[in-house]
């Protein structure tokens, strides 16, 4: 079923990508355990933790913006003492100003040489860093931090809060959903996909992604893993049937403009390759009719790229008539 608008069919949501309604104020925060509280607007999340008597803030959207700390508010008075930063994107902390500025930030090295480089002012460098992990003890309050390589963005890390089972991990989990345009909009293809086994080496129940209107599980990392590896298994069969689409586009547009030779014999691929996929997930995953194509093509090109997978792309083929040696 799909909704009818004007010049556009909009497919359905599935039920199991709803979350729960947002109020009228513009942000609802709930206690996922013990102090651990998260708030979303429906599509951004952060999160803050309540400890003895103080508190942790991890990130801040710019689009809920103060509402975070009212957020804050409505939970406790206790001073935001702590800000854990997931990773560089301003659209993850780019309203952390927002806090006091004698809250000690923290994040990964390579967050820090990126806001360093930006010099943002609403985007303050962490005052401490790590490499690989870092425990954060507050109040009673323990949060880990660990990071396992780029992914969606270097820098991009974990936060555990092991008693609670409660694991944070920002734009590579979409809960209901497949992952954003061009998967997740990820710096580093290879090591998006290798976090979905990385999430699901910690022990965890609830998952705090970032975006979208509901909180994750383990079982949703479980499906996302088996979606994106049927986008890889399908950018891989889109290499395959690239020498056809070649042909199709050299006659349909010719090779003197490179630009739209290149644009539909690769989209002439990945919209056949993606075809079976869109159709195993289609009312299972939000989004899939609307960004199958768009990831089997981003994983088309990481794979080519990043894992020089075979067989590579020939772009202009011989002239008829000529052996290559």
């Amino acid at each position: 079923m799909t909704q009818k608008v004007p010049g556009i069919e909009i497919p359905t949501v599935p039920q199991n990508a709803m979350g729960p309604e947002v109020p009228p104020c513009g942000y609802l925060v709930e206690e996922i355990a013990d102090g651990v509280h998260w708030v979303t607007d429906g599509g951004y999340q952060c999160a803050f933790v309540v400890c003895d008597d103080e508190v942790v803030a991890i990130d801040a959207p710019p689009s809920l913006g103060t509402l975070v700390m009212r957020a804050i508010r409505d939970v406790t008075s206790k001073p935001v003492t702590h800000v854990v930063y997931t990773h560089s994107h301003g659209d993850h902390i780019g309203a952390v100003h927002q806090f006091p500025d004698d809250a000690v930030r923290v994040a990964q090295q390579e967050t820090h040489a990126i806001l360093r480089e930006c010099n943002d002012p609403l985007r303050r460098v962490p005052d401490v860093t790590f490499k690989d992990f870092h425990r954060l003890e507050v109040g009673g309050q323990v949060l880990e931090l660990h990071y396992r390589g780029s992914n969606h963005a270097p820098g991009n890390s974990f936060v555990h809060l092991p008693r609670q089972k409660v694991l944070m991990l920002v734009d590579v989990i979409y809960p209901g959903w497949v992952p954003f345009t061009n998967i997740a909009q990820s710096k580093n293809i290879p090591g998006f996909m290798a976090h979905h086994d990385h999430a699901l080496s910690f022990d965890f129940d609830t998952m705090i992604t970032g975006h979208l209107t509901r909180l994750g599980t383990r079982q949703d990392v479980e499906i996302q893993r088996e979606y994106m590896h049927d986008i890889r298994s399908a950018a891989q069969h889109a290499l395959e049937i690239t020498s056809q689409k070649r042909d199709l586009a050299r006659s349909t547009v010719g090779t003197d403009h490179v630009y739209v030779y290149f644009k539909t014999m690769y989209e002439a691929a990945a919209a056949e390759a993606a075809r079976p996929v869109i159709e195993k997930w289609s009312g299972r995953l939000g989004g899939v009719e609307t960004l199958g194509v768009n990831h089997t093509l981003t994983m088309y090109h990481s794979l080519r790229l990043d894992e020089n997978a075979q067989p590579q792309v020939v772009f202009f083929p011989p002239t008829d008539g000529v052996t290559v040696r």
